[in-house]
């Protein structure tokens, strides 16, 4: 209970990788132990061929808006390819939308209008990455914002490290697909 300001930005959906819609949280809460309502997911489609493997779901946690807006997310990993794909719908429009990617505390992220090179240099496997962010977005890059809070990482209660967060802010479009491809590089 000592940092509500804290406590309340690391439950929220925007201090997660997903799509938040109007400023609300998927699901509602009613204090810090407390959620009034719950977000409604459902598991659509899990396919793996081995190559490559899909999975699609959706929630409800936007129905009290107005208009009511479903939020889709279908995934696909090509290990192949060694490429990860998000796919992001929303059936309603015009509510402003951001799309947060929180990285770990040990990644570095430089971000050119809506691609992000990754790399994590001092771990115990450096390697590298490119992640290709919805373009239709406008994104920018944080890490250890507290005006307000934004880009950290939080290792156990109470405890928190400045982390790279890639934020991605615009407006819901019905039947568009906001799609990001994060590829990994040869270490």
């Amino acid at each position: 209970h000592g940092e509500p300001a804290w406590r309340s930005y690391f439950r929220s959906t925007l201090a997660h990788n997903t799509v938040e819609l109007a400023g609300q949280d998927q699901s509602g809460d009613g204090g810090p132990f407390l959620w009034l309502r719950h977000a409604r997911s459902r598991e659509i489609d899990v396919v793996d061929t081995g190559e490559t493997a899909w999975w699609t779901a959706e929630h409800d946690g936007y129905q009290p808006l107005r208009p009511a807006a479903g939020h889709r997310r279908a995934v696909r990993l090509d290990r192949a390819g060694r490429s990860l794909a998000i796919f992001d719908e929303i059936d309603a429009g015009g509510h402003d939308l951001r799309l947060a990617f929180h990285l770990g505390p040990d990644v570095e992220a430089e971000l050119d209008g809506a691609t992000a090179v990754l790399s994590w240099p001092g771990t115990g496997t450096a390697g590298s990455a490119r992640l290709e962010l919805p373009a239709q977005l406008h994104w920018s890059l944080h890490r250890g914002e507290t005006g307000p809070i934004l880009g950290w990482y939080s290792p156990g209660l109470g405890r928190r490290v400045p982390a790279y967060t890639l934020l991605g802010c615009g407006t819901s479009v019905p039947g568009v697909t906001l799609a990001s491809r994060l590829l990994f590089l040869d270490a």
